[in-house]
């Protein structure tokens, strides 16, 4: 078992052990209030009542548990979860009856560490509705299957809903035989407290071959409205959100901002984080060619299928930049590449108010996948352009300008960012960051720009790189590109990749 979690495991056991299975709590002999099923036919917005946790320590003061799950479900939350570990999350069981009491008909999950079938019953007569049964508590322990399904049977027993907690795919395909109608991807690493969410993104597509008709839930990681509009894009069901919502000054417009972000996401089904993470899953080192300015190049890049092709063009709006192009450029382009070769995502590159307005239409419209967000501040990692990050509904990704490890900001907003070197043009100058910087940021995914050509390529690569942008290192002048040059970048990806096939 996960170190983390057999400690918790263990204080929790010492505590049942003098305490009971109620941990003290005087639970009624029956239960008092119907049982309210989850609403699984539309978006489920799980909103947790958490004072504390492992990884981010002491997270608010909940004064009165009860009015905050009236915040939450004036916000139109779809579950209410309340965290009754006491020892390291400081909840508790009257926590969860004090909201079943206040709020009998909404949908009360008991968020714990289930340990003994037993504990099923006590949950039904405290109020639970659903609860929490973590995968990994059970996956190495001896008949850890038989415990599991053991008490996934008693929750169905007893009219209530498990929610099937998942961290990796080992996981996944340890709860298969139990079918469950709902299972949440935990997106947290357990042994790290990393959060990754292009994991996530390829475990939710894992269950839904492995598991087509169940519900699947986003947990962890959400920390804003965009972050929302990212999960309902990679088709997730619903999400689980505590941390955020706790902390937040004004949880009810915190819950409406970040259902509405989901509906949105989940609504319209923009390809570009799918895209990308899917790739990583798969070991590809992602190619972008910036500073696109002809029709003609596009194509003819288009054309190119060695290493599985070019994934991204790059178009730069920054007016100041001498490979800048106009909209309707922009648009007859992606008119061209989605008829031809749909496959590449076009992203526009941007580094100011004007050009990221100019950009959002484009992206509108449809003619672009993904927006750079050029020159980010490290000063105040999640404003851009005098706009919160936050509240950013589309598709993007920042881009850092990094000589020095006390360039970087590792709070910036969105799920990667960019590495690009500095420089008075702030790209496309030819200018490398230094590897032992790039290498010190610790970043999971790392991306690069700056200084990348056909000669210094394997030098890069060491890296284990998993986006490369290049820009000058693949023109005969500015805007102009190299095509015989991409095709010898391509040439060296599949090479490293795959040292028969070239």
């Amino acid at each position: 078992m996960v170190e983390v979690l057999a400690k918790i495991i263990a204080k929790r056991s010492q505590d049942i052990a003098t305490k009971g299975l109620d941990f003290g709590h005087a639970i009624p002999q029956n239960r008092i209030h119907p049982l309210i099923p989850p609403k699984l036919d539309s978006a489920f917005i799980i909103t947790e009542i958490k004072r504390a946790s492992p990884s981010a320590g002491h997270i608010g003061d909940i004064h009165s548990v009860t009015h905050l799950a009236q915040s939450y479900l004036n916000g139109g939350a779809s579950a209410i979860s309340v965290l009754c570990e006491e020892r390291h999350f400081n909840g508790s069981l009257r926590d969860l009856m004090q909201v079943k009491n206040a709020y009998p008909n909404a949908c009360v999950l008991r968020k714990d560490f289930i340990q003994d079938s037993q504990e099923i019953e006590i949950s039904y007569r405290a109020g639970a509705d659903m609860v929490l049964l973590i995968a990994a508590m059970f996956i190495d322990e001896k008949d850890g299957f038989l415990q599991l399904q053991k008490i996934y049977e008693k929750c169905l027993s007893f009219g209530i809903t498990p929610l099937l907690e998942v961290h990796n795919q080992r996981e996944i395909d340890f709860i298969t035989p139990l079918q469950p109608a709902l299972v949440g991807v935990n997106s947290r690493n357990l042994h790290t407290f990393e959060i990754d969410i292009p994991s996530a993104c390829v475990l939710r597509q894992s269950l839904q071959d492995s598991l087509p008709t169940s519900k699947v839930i986003f947990e962890s990681g959400i920390d804003s409205a965009s972050s929302g509009f990212m999960v309902g894009s990679l088709g997730f069901n619903g999400l689980l959100c505590g941390s955020y919502l706790v902390a937040h000054k004004n949880p009810t417009h915190a819950i409406q901002s970040l259902k509405k972000a989901f509906e949105l996401g989940f609504t319209q089904k923009p390809r570009f984080y799918n895209d990308v993470f899917h790739k990583w899953h798969k070991g590809k080192t992602l190619i972008k060619i910036c500073g696109i300015t002809s029709l003609d190049d596009a194509l003819q890049i288009g054309e190119l299928g060695t290493y599985g092709g070019v994934d991204m063009l790059g178009f730069v709006l920054a007016k100041n930049s001498p490979r800048f192009i106009e909209s309707k450029q922009i648009q007859n382009i992606a008119k061209a590449l989605q008829k031809l070769y749909p496959h590449i995502l076009r992203i526009a590159v941007v580094n100011d108010k004007h050009s990221l307005n100019t950009a959002k239409i484009l992206y509108k419209e449809g003619y672009i996948d993904g927006i750079q967000l050029h020159s980010l501040n490290p000063q105040t990692p999640k404003i851009y352009a005098n706009t919160s990050l936050e509240d950013a509904l589309y598709c993007y990704y920042v881009a850092q300008n990094v000589e020095n490890l006390t360039d970087f900001s590792k709070e910036y907003a969105g799920a990667f960012c960019l590495i690009d070197s500095k420089s008075i043009q702030g790209g496309g100058s030819g200018k490398s960051v230094a590897k032992d910087v790039l290498l010190s940021l610790k970043e999971r995914y790392l991306c690069v720009a700056g200084g990348i050509n056909p000669q210094n390529l394997k030098s890069f690569l060491a890296l284990k790189l998993s986006m490369l942008d290049i820009n000058s290192g693949v023109e005969k002048s500015a805007g102009l590109k190299d095509i015989n040059a991409i095709q010898q970048i391509l040439n060296t990806l599949e090479s490293s990749h795959n040292p028969k096939a070239i």
